[in-house]
Protein backbone atom coordinates (compact mmCIF):
# COMPACT_ATOMS: atom_id res chain seq x y z
CA UNK A 1 0.00 0.00 0.00
CA UNK A 2 1.73 2.79 -1.35
CA UNK A 3 1.06 6.85 -0.89
CA UNK A 4 2.48 8.71 -3.19
CA UNK A 5 2.00 12.83 -3.09
CA UNK A 6 3.86 13.47 -6.86
CA UNK A 7 2.63 13.82 -10.24
CA UNK A 8 0.04 16.20 -8.99
CA UNK A 9 -1.94 18.56 -12.12
CA UNK A 10 -2.78 22.00 -11.57
CA UNK A 11 -6.38 23.11 -10.84
CA UNK A 12 -8.09 26.59 -10.88
CA UNK A 13 -6.51 29.07 -8.15
CA UNK A 14 -3.04 28.07 -8.85
CA UNK A 15 -3.61 24.47 -6.55
CA UNK A 16 -1.48 21.00 -6.96
CA UNK A 17 -4.17 18.36 -7.31
CA UNK A 18 -3.39 14.92 -6.58
CA UNK A 19 -4.45 12.66 -9.58
CA UNK A 20 -6.49 10.30 -7.20
CA UNK A 21 -8.90 12.58 -6.91
CA UNK A 22 -8.87 13.08 -11.33
CA UNK A 23 -11.98 10.19 -11.33
CA UNK A 24 -14.30 11.75 -9.06
CA UNK A 25 -17.24 12.72 -10.95
CA UNK A 26 -19.90 13.96 -8.50
CA UNK A 27 -19.67 17.77 -7.29
CA UNK A 28 -19.51 19.76 -4.42
CA UNK A 29 -22.94 20.47 -4.35
CA UNK A 30 -25.22 17.50 -5.23
CA UNK A 31 -28.70 17.79 -6.25
CA UNK A 32 -29.63 15.31 -3.31
CA UNK A 33 -28.34 13.88 0.08
CA UNK A 34 -26.39 10.36 -1.23
CA UNK A 35 -26.76 7.12 1.12
CA UNK A 36 -23.57 5.79 0.25
CA UNK A 37 -20.85 5.96 2.81
CA UNK A 38 -18.18 8.41 1.53
CA UNK A 39 -14.49 8.18 3.34
CA UNK A 40 -12.93 10.33 0.95
CA UNK A 41 -13.08 13.83 2.82
CA UNK A 42 -9.52 15.01 1.71
CA UNK A 43 -11.34 14.37 -1.73
CA UNK A 44 -14.02 16.47 -0.76
CA UNK A 45 -11.89 19.75 0.26
CA UNK A 46 -10.68 19.31 -3.39
CA UNK A 47 -13.66 19.29 -5.02
CA UNK A 48 -15.22 22.81 -2.87
CA UNK A 49 -11.89 23.93 -3.57
CA UNK A 50 -12.73 23.60 -7.04
CA UNK A 51 -15.83 24.96 -6.82
CA UNK A 52 -14.78 28.67 -4.86
CA UNK A 53 -12.65 28.90 -7.96
CA UNK A 54 -15.97 29.40 -10.44
CA UNK A 55 -18.12 30.36 -8.00
CA UNK A 56 -20.12 34.22 -8.21
CA UNK A 57 -20.61 36.75 -5.77
CA UNK A 58 -23.34 37.16 -4.28
CA UNK A 59 -25.58 34.99 -6.20
CA UNK A 60 -28.68 35.09 -3.72
CA UNK A 61 -30.43 38.56 -2.48
CA UNK A 62 -30.62 39.05 1.41
CA UNK A 63 -34.19 37.91 2.89
CA UNK A 64 -36.74 41.14 3.07
CA UNK A 65 -38.42 41.97 5.85
CA UNK A 66 -41.80 41.08 4.54
CA UNK A 67 -40.48 37.53 3.34
CA UNK A 68 -39.35 36.79 6.45
CA UNK A 69 -42.51 37.56 8.10
CA UNK A 70 -44.85 35.41 5.81
CA UNK A 71 -42.41 32.67 6.75
CA UNK A 72 -42.75 33.39 10.19
CA UNK A 73 -46.25 34.21 10.49
CA UNK A 74 -45.27 37.09 12.87
CA UNK A 75 -44.15 40.39 12.69
CA UNK A 76 -40.61 41.32 12.03
CA UNK A 77 -38.86 44.43 13.79
CA UNK A 78 -35.26 44.28 11.43
CA UNK A 79 -33.54 41.98 9.92
CA UNK A 80 -29.43 43.17 10.13
CA UNK A 81 -26.65 40.97 8.38
CA UNK A 82 -24.63 39.42 11.80
CA UNK A 83 -21.84 37.74 9.93
CA UNK A 84 -21.18 36.21 6.38
CA UNK A 85 -18.38 33.78 5.33
CA UNK A 86 -17.91 32.17 1.52
CA UNK A 87 -20.17 29.48 2.52
CA UNK A 88 -23.03 31.12 4.55
CA UNK A 89 -24.37 34.56 5.64
CA UNK A 90 -25.83 34.83 9.32
CA UNK A 91 -28.45 36.95 10.30
CA UNK A 92 -29.93 39.03 13.65
CA UNK A 93 -33.84 38.77 13.27
CA UNK A 94 -35.64 40.79 15.58
CA UNK A 95 -39.22 40.03 16.27
CA UNK A 96 -41.79 41.59 18.62
CA UNK A 97 -40.89 42.10 22.11
CA UNK A 98 -37.32 41.78 21.24
CA UNK A 99 -37.00 38.14 21.02
CA UNK A 100 -34.43 37.22 18.62
CA UNK A 101 -34.16 34.42 16.27
CA UNK A 102 -31.10 33.95 13.48
CA UNK A 103 -31.27 33.63 9.96
CA UNK A 104 -28.52 30.88 7.82
CA UNK A 105 -28.30 31.33 4.12
CA UNK A 106 -26.81 29.45 2.05
CA UNK A 107 -24.24 31.68 -0.39
CA UNK A 108 -22.62 28.47 -1.86
CA UNK A 109 -25.19 25.86 -1.96
CA UNK A 110 -28.82 24.05 -3.27
CA UNK A 111 -32.31 23.70 -1.95
CA UNK A 112 -31.89 19.94 -1.08
CA UNK A 113 -28.68 21.37 1.45
CA UNK A 114 -30.81 23.80 2.99
CA UNK A 115 -33.60 21.43 3.36
CA UNK A 116 -31.15 18.64 4.57
CA UNK A 117 -30.54 21.16 7.19
CA UNK A 118 -34.03 21.88 8.43
CA UNK A 119 -34.63 18.07 8.78
CA UNK A 120 -31.34 17.71 10.50
CA UNK A 121 -32.25 19.76 13.46
CA UNK A 122 -35.84 18.24 14.34
CA UNK A 123 -33.66 14.81 14.01
CA UNK A 124 -30.91 15.87 16.46
CA UNK A 125 -33.64 17.19 18.53
CA UNK A 126 -35.91 13.81 18.59
CA UNK A 127 -33.09 11.82 20.01
CA UNK A 128 -33.34 13.23 23.30
CA UNK A 129 -30.15 13.47 24.71
CA UNK A 130 -29.37 14.34 28.32
CA UNK A 131 -27.58 17.71 28.10
CA UNK A 132 -27.95 18.36 24.47
CA UNK A 133 -30.33 21.18 22.67
CA UNK A 134 -30.26 22.21 19.62
CA UNK A 135 -31.68 25.13 18.17
CA UNK A 136 -35.38 24.91 17.14
CA UNK A 137 -36.05 25.20 13.04
CA UNK A 138 -38.86 27.76 12.61
CA UNK A 139 -39.14 28.48 8.95
CA UNK A 140 -37.85 27.98 5.68
CA UNK A 141 -37.14 30.29 2.97
CA UNK A 142 -36.60 28.43 -0.27
CA UNK A 143 -36.11 31.51 -2.50
CA UNK A 144 -33.33 32.78 -0.80
CA UNK A 145 -32.42 29.56 0.87
CA UNK A 146 -32.41 30.90 4.27
CA UNK A 147 -32.98 28.55 7.26
CA UNK A 148 -34.86 30.74 10.65
CA UNK A 149 -33.94 28.99 13.92
CA UNK A 150 -33.88 29.86 17.66
CA UNK A 151 -31.60 31.62 18.56
CA UNK A 152 -28.73 29.20 20.57
CA UNK A 153 -27.65 30.77 23.63
CA UNK A 154 -25.38 30.14 25.52
CA UNK A 155 -20.83 30.48 25.22
CA UNK A 156 -18.97 28.30 22.34
CA UNK A 157 -16.59 26.48 24.23
CA UNK A 158 -13.76 27.82 23.23
CA UNK A 159 -14.86 31.08 24.02
CA UNK A 160 -15.07 29.83 27.84
CA UNK A 161 -11.04 29.83 27.85
CA UNK A 162 -11.29 33.23 26.26
CA UNK A 163 -13.04 34.84 28.82
CA UNK A 164 -11.68 33.45 31.76
CA UNK A 165 -14.19 31.24 32.91
CA UNK A 166 -13.61 28.45 35.97
CA UNK A 167 -11.96 25.19 35.07
CA UNK A 168 -14.24 23.14 36.40
CA UNK A 169 -16.49 25.10 33.66
CA UNK A 170 -14.50 24.10 30.85
CA UNK A 171 -13.67 20.77 32.21
CA UNK A 172 -17.30 20.26 32.67
CA UNK A 173 -18.64 20.92 29.51
CA UNK A 174 -16.36 18.82 27.27
CA UNK A 175 -17.11 15.57 29.50
CA UNK A 176 -20.49 16.49 28.94
CA UNK A 177 -19.50 16.82 25.01
CA UNK A 178 -17.49 13.73 25.12
CA UNK A 179 -20.84 11.85 26.36
CA UNK A 180 -23.42 13.52 24.15
CA UNK A 181 -21.32 12.04 21.20
CA UNK A 182 -21.18 8.91 22.15
CA UNK A 183 -25.02 8.63 22.60
CA UNK A 184 -25.25 10.27 19.46
CA UNK A 185 -22.99 7.63 17.94
CA UNK A 186 -25.26 4.73 19.61
CA UNK A 187 -28.03 5.67 17.79
CA UNK A 188 -26.64 6.38 14.71
CA UNK A 189 -24.41 2.69 14.42
CA UNK A 190 -25.23 1.34 11.42
CA UNK A 191 -22.88 -1.26 11.96
CA UNK A 192 -19.25 -2.47 13.68
CA UNK A 193 -16.92 -3.63 11.20
CA UNK A 194 -13.26 -3.31 9.87
CA UNK A 195 -11.04 -0.54 9.78
CA UNK A 196 -12.06 0.98 5.37
CA UNK A 197 -7.82 1.63 5.50
CA UNK A 198 -8.23 1.03 1.63
CA UNK A 199 -10.40 3.26 1.22
CA UNK A 200 -8.48 6.24 3.92
CA UNK A 201 -5.18 5.24 2.04
CA UNK A 202 -6.73 6.47 -1.44
CA UNK A 203 -8.00 9.47 0.35
CA UNK A 204 -4.68 10.39 2.12
CA UNK A 205 -3.09 9.96 -1.31
CA UNK A 206 -4.82 13.14 -2.02
CA UNK A 207 -3.67 15.32 0.69
CA UNK A 208 -1.70 18.36 -0.50
CA UNK A 209 1.61 17.83 1.20
CA UNK A 210 4.92 15.82 0.42
CA UNK A 211 5.84 12.84 2.65
CA UNK A 212 9.22 11.99 3.54
CA UNK A 213 9.47 7.99 3.14
CA UNK A 214 9.89 7.56 6.79
CA UNK A 215 6.27 9.22 7.06
CA UNK A 216 5.15 6.84 4.47
CA UNK A 217 6.75 4.11 6.38
CA UNK A 218 5.04 5.06 9.21
CA UNK A 219 1.47 5.92 7.72
CA UNK A 220 1.73 2.49 5.92
CA UNK A 221 2.25 0.99 9.16
CA UNK A 222 -0.46 2.71 10.97
CA UNK A 223 -3.00 1.45 7.87
CA UNK A 224 -2.06 -1.93 8.32
CA UNK A 225 -1.52 -2.00 12.13
CA UNK A 226 -5.48 -1.15 11.96
CA UNK A 227 -6.50 -3.55 8.84
CA UNK A 228 -8.48 -5.43 11.81
CA UNK A 229 -9.79 -3.39 14.16
CA UNK A 230 -13.05 -2.86 14.52
CA UNK A 231 -14.97 0.22 14.76
CA UNK A 232 -18.51 1.92 14.67
CA UNK A 233 -19.98 2.80 11.62
CA UNK A 234 -22.88 5.32 10.66
CA UNK A 235 -24.07 8.79 10.48
CA UNK A 236 -21.14 11.12 11.10
CA UNK A 237 -22.34 15.02 12.01
CA UNK A 238 -18.63 15.79 10.43
CA UNK A 239 -18.47 19.31 11.98
CA UNK A 240 -18.47 17.80 15.86
CA UNK A 241 -15.99 20.71 16.81
CA UNK A 242 -15.42 22.91 20.01
CA UNK A 243 -17.19 25.90 18.40
CA UNK A 244 -20.09 24.74 17.49
CA UNK A 245 -20.93 23.73 21.39
CA UNK A 246 -21.95 26.41 23.28
CA UNK A 247 -22.55 26.10 27.19
CA UNK A 248 -25.89 27.31 29.05
CA UNK A 249 -27.78 26.57 32.24
CA UNK A 250 -25.25 23.07 32.62
CA UNK A 251 -26.21 22.36 29.00
CA UNK A 252 -25.08 22.15 24.99
CA UNK A 253 -26.18 23.99 22.15
CA UNK A 254 -24.97 21.78 19.21
CA UNK A 255 -24.99 24.12 15.98
CA UNK A 256 -24.54 24.26 12.53
CA UNK A 257 -26.54 21.29 11.64
CA UNK A 258 -24.89 19.06 8.60
CA UNK A 259 -26.21 19.67 5.52
CA UNK A 260 -25.88 16.26 4.08
CA UNK A 261 -25.53 12.90 4.54
CA UNK A 262 -22.64 11.40 5.66
CA UNK A 263 -21.74 8.09 6.76
CA UNK A 264 -18.50 6.73 7.82
CA UNK A 265 -16.25 5.90 10.53
CA UNK A 266 -17.70 7.30 14.20
CA UNK A 267 -13.86 7.78 15.34
CA UNK A 268 -14.30 11.11 12.90
CA UNK A 269 -16.30 13.22 15.05
CA UNK A 270 -14.59 12.40 18.00
CA UNK A 271 -10.81 13.41 16.44
CA UNK A 272 -12.50 16.52 15.18
CA UNK A 273 -13.57 18.09 18.62
CA UNK A 274 -10.13 16.85 19.91
CA UNK A 275 -8.09 18.55 17.69
CA UNK A 276 -10.02 21.39 17.51
CA UNK A 277 -9.40 21.60 21.52
CA UNK A 278 -5.56 20.55 20.97
CA UNK A 279 -5.15 24.02 19.20
CA UNK A 280 -6.36 26.11 21.74
CA UNK A 281 -3.71 24.19 23.73
CA UNK A 282 -1.06 25.34 21.20
CA UNK A 283 -2.16 28.95 20.90
CA UNK A 284 -1.63 29.51 24.52
CA UNK A 285 1.67 27.37 24.23
CA UNK A 286 2.75 29.60 21.60
CA UNK A 287 1.86 32.91 23.05
CA UNK A 288 1.42 32.77 26.61
CA UNK A 289 3.63 29.66 27.73
CA UNK A 290 2.90 29.60 31.38
CA UNK A 291 -0.71 30.51 30.93
CA UNK A 292 -2.77 28.74 33.26
CA UNK A 293 -5.47 27.93 30.38
CA UNK A 294 -3.01 25.56 29.27
CA UNK A 295 -3.84 22.91 31.87
CA UNK A 296 -7.51 23.52 31.50
CA UNK A 297 -7.21 22.53 27.78
CA UNK A 298 -5.33 19.22 28.87
CA UNK A 299 -7.56 18.62 31.39
CA UNK A 300 -10.69 19.27 29.28
CA UNK A 301 -8.89 16.82 26.50
CA UNK A 302 -8.97 14.00 29.31
CA UNK A 303 -12.52 15.10 30.24
CA UNK A 304 -13.91 14.60 27.02
CA UNK A 305 -11.92 11.00 26.11
CA UNK A 306 -13.66 10.03 29.61
CA UNK A 307 -16.89 11.27 28.80
CA UNK A 308 -17.03 9.62 25.54
CA UNK A 309 -15.36 6.33 26.27
CA UNK A 310 -17.42 5.37 29.58
CA UNK A 311 -20.20 5.96 27.99
CA UNK A 312 -19.88 2.93 25.81
CA UNK A 313 -19.86 -1.04 27.47
CA UNK A 314 -18.18 -2.01 24.24
CA UNK A 315 -15.38 -0.12 22.49
CA UNK A 316 -14.36 0.08 19.03
CA UNK A 317 -11.61 -0.13 18.41
CA UNK A 318 -10.80 -1.75 21.26
CA UNK A 319 -8.11 -0.12 23.64
CA UNK A 320 -4.86 -0.90 22.47
CA UNK A 321 -6.03 0.37 18.75
CA UNK A 322 -8.28 2.96 20.23
CA UNK A 323 -5.32 6.09 20.29
CA UNK A 324 -3.65 4.86 16.94
CA UNK A 325 -6.96 5.20 14.93
CA UNK A 326 -7.79 8.99 16.43
CA UNK A 327 -4.42 10.21 15.48
CA UNK A 328 -5.09 8.75 12.09
CA UNK A 329 -8.55 10.42 11.59
CA UNK A 330 -6.66 13.69 12.95
CA UNK A 331 -4.31 13.13 10.30
CA UNK A 332 -6.76 12.97 7.83
CA UNK A 333 -8.98 16.55 9.06
CA UNK A 334 -5.50 17.96 8.84
CA UNK A 335 -5.29 17.91 5.43
CA UNK A 336 -8.64 18.39 5.00
CA UNK A 337 -7.72 21.85 6.79
CA UNK A 338 -4.54 22.03 4.50
CA UNK A 339 -6.23 21.54 1.54
CA UNK A 340 -9.12 24.39 2.12
CA UNK A 341 -6.30 26.90 3.37
CA UNK A 342 -4.12 26.16 0.79
CA UNK A 343 -7.13 27.20 -2.00
CA UNK A 344 -7.75 30.34 0.13
CA UNK A 345 -4.32 31.73 0.08
CA UNK A 346 -4.59 30.83 -4.47
CA UNK A 347 -7.82 32.35 -4.14
CA UNK A 348 -6.90 35.34 -2.25
CA UNK A 349 -3.58 36.25 -4.50
CA UNK A 350 -5.72 35.78 -7.83
CA UNK A 351 -8.48 37.68 -6.75
CA UNK A 352 -11.18 35.81 -7.76
CA UNK A 353 -14.83 36.81 -7.34
CA UNK A 354 -14.93 34.90 -3.70
CA UNK A 355 -12.14 36.72 -2.16
CA UNK A 356 -13.75 39.75 -2.31
CA UNK A 357 -14.90 41.43 1.01
CA UNK A 358 -12.64 39.12 3.27
CA UNK A 359 -15.49 36.08 2.21
CA UNK A 360 -12.40 33.52 2.65
CA UNK A 361 -11.14 35.51 6.21
CA UNK A 362 -7.97 37.13 6.83
CA UNK A 363 -5.85 36.71 4.29
CA UNK A 364 -2.86 37.12 6.95
CA UNK A 365 -4.77 34.30 9.13
CA UNK A 366 -5.29 32.21 6.22
CA UNK A 367 -1.15 31.82 5.32
CA UNK A 368 0.42 32.09 8.68
CA UNK A 369 -2.63 28.66 9.70
CA UNK A 370 -0.24 26.86 6.97
CA UNK A 371 2.93 26.26 8.54
CA UNK A 372 1.00 25.38 12.06
CA UNK A 373 -0.95 22.95 10.21
CA UNK A 374 2.43 21.91 9.19
CA UNK A 375 3.45 21.34 12.83
CA UNK A 376 0.71 20.01 13.47
CA UNK A 377 0.92 17.25 10.73
CA UNK A 378 4.17 16.36 12.08
CA UNK A 379 3.26 16.01 15.28
CA UNK A 380 0.88 13.40 14.54
CA UNK A 381 3.54 11.40 13.04
CA UNK A 382 5.44 11.59 16.23
CA UNK A 383 2.55 10.68 17.79
CA UNK A 384 1.58 7.64 15.22
CA UNK A 385 5.40 6.47 15.71
CA UNK A 386 4.75 6.45 19.56
CA UNK A 387 0.97 4.61 19.25
CA UNK A 388 2.86 2.01 16.73
CA UNK A 389 6.02 1.03 19.02
CA UNK A 390 3.34 0.52 22.24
Amino acid sequence: MLLRASNREKVPGGLDKSPAINSMKDGILPASAAHTIDFGYIQGAWRRSEAMCSSETDPVEPPTVSELEKALGQAVEKCDLFAKNWRNRIYRIELAHGRLVLGKQLVMGTDAMLQYQYGELRVLAALQVPGLRVPKALALLRGKRVLVMEFARGTPIPALLRKGASANDVVSACELAGKILARIQMTWTQNICPMPVEALARDLAAAPWQLSAREQKILRSALESLAGAKVRMGQVYYDYKAANLLLENNELFLVDPPDRLREGVHLWDFSCFSSSMRRHLWRFSLRRPFDRRRAIVNKSLVAFEQGYLTSFTNRHPEPPLFALAVRLFELQRNAVLMTMQKAKVALTRQKVPIAKGRRLGSPLVNRLTLPLLEIEKRWLFRQLTRELRR
